[in-house]
């Protein structure tokens, strides 16, 4: 079976997100590390809950974000370019437009183990798991995400606020999937 090293996807992600490429350059990391989902899953067997920062620094931030169950997440914002992969469960992303005070629906995309999408720093996207299994990830953002003002979009009217925890535990839903 392959062998995923978390330190090792860290120092890979970390220096392709340094290259003037950066966005490509995740990819490619983020799409060779993906190819071997269940080797990512043993890897990160210790982590549950919704999130943990492995790295960050002003360059990148590195996550590993878990979606229980029967969950969907509000729609917000990164204000960096994200590149998302699944590596345990399945998820729909839903991607939206920003329409005057509202958001319009776009497209929804369903990630399974392996697969991997890059978001731009204006997309925003609701994220739902897609069945009775948890969702496991690993998401790679072009900056400091701890530290970026970022919005939260109400679920009926689509107007903008200010992203914080309470708010998004707030928001969150039921899944409809």
């Amino acid at each position: 079976m392959h062998q995923f090293q978390l330190d090792d996807f860290v120092r890979a992600a970390r220096v392709a997100a340094s290259d003037r490429h950066a966005g490509a350059r995740v990819r490619a990391v983020m799409e060779a590390a993906f190819v071997h989902p269940r080797a990512i899953a043993a890897a990160m067997s210790d982590f549950s809950g919704e999130g943990e920062v492995l790295f960050e620094d002003e360059t990148v931030s590195i996550w590993y974000c878990g979606f229980d169950p029967h969950t969907h997440i509000p729609p917000h914002d990164h204000q960096s370019t994200a590149t998302i992969g699944v590596y345990a469960g399945m998820e729909n992303n839903h991607f939206y437009r920003a329409k005057g005070e509202g958001l319009e629906y776009k497209s929804t995309r369903r990630l399974e183990p392996g697969d991997v999408i890059s978001c731009g720093p204006q997309t925003i996207h609701s994220v739902e798991t897609a069945n009775d299994a948890a969702s496991f990830g690993i998401h790679v953002y072009l900056a400091p995400l701890s530290k970026i003002e970022r919005s939260l979009f109400d679920w009926e009217t689509g107007v903008a606020k200010p992203f914080t925890e309470v708010a998004y535990e707030q928001m969150k839903r039921p899944s409809t999937a």
